[in-house]
């Protein structure tokens, strides 16, 4: 399932969550209740061409501290930094875009940023387009708190207790496999007719749902 939903969304990212407020001006700005994109969100991607991108025009990114955006504009992208780590993607909105060599790159700000961020994202760098916000309350969080649980934000490694936490698992299910006591045989049936045996029904099977990765 999780594939096809690569599939119809063109992207290898197709649900992501904001784990940050730069997209998230009341954080910053008390005198307004606007946010874009809260901490928590759980956010849809679509790979998109970049004609579908809208850049602002000059007369608004002219500025490069514009400070807080409370009317923005441009296309909201989800993008790989070039030098960053390879799973560490940012979630801001175009700004500006700029010609290098006839190839189109772009300036981008987060919405609760002072300044654009000054970058040059090219086209291979761009993940998708940010569709809509999935409006269930907490799985985002949710999904957030058990990520910092089992691994260090900064680092990206595993937390003591988070391995501690899958040893634990690991034993408790390999001690119920010991444990768990078989039933014997009961005593063989007679049978008591002639009659012919009824059609055997094959067993149900159950397959087991495994979560994408």
């Amino acid at each position: 399932m999780w594939e096809g939903i690569r599939l119809a969304l063109n992207t290898d990212y197709p649900i992501l969550v904001v784990s940050s407020g730069s997209m998230c001006q009341k954080m910053f700005y008390a005198s307004t209740s606007e946010c874009t994109l809260a901490v928590g969100d759980l956010i849809v991607i679509k790979g998109q061409t970049l004609g579908s991108i809208q850049v602002p025009p000059p007369s608004y990114s002219n500025n490069d501290c514009p400070g807080v955006a409370l009317n923005p504009q441009g296309t909201i992208i989800v993008f790989h930094k070039p030098g960053d780590p390879a799973d560490f993607l940012i979630v801001h909105r175009v700004y500006r875009s700029i010609d290098i060599a006839g190839t189109t790159y772009y300036d981008t700000k987060g919405d609760s940023n002072n300044c654009a961020d000054g970058d040059q994202i090219g086209p291979s760098d761009i993940k998708g387009v940010y569709q809509y916000t999935i409006p269930i309350p907490y799985l985002g969080s949710t999904i957030l708190a058990i990520r910092d649980f089992m691994y260090n934000s900064t680092t990206g490694q595993p937390n003591p207790q988070g391995v501690l936490v899958i040893v634990a698992l690991i034993v408790a299910l390999f001690a119920f496999e010991v444990v768990q006591p078989t039933k014997s045989p009961g005593p063989p049936k007679v049978q008591d007719s002639v009659k012919p045996p009824a059609a055997s029904v094959p067993n149900t099977t159950a397959t087991s749902f495994r979560p994408p990765s």
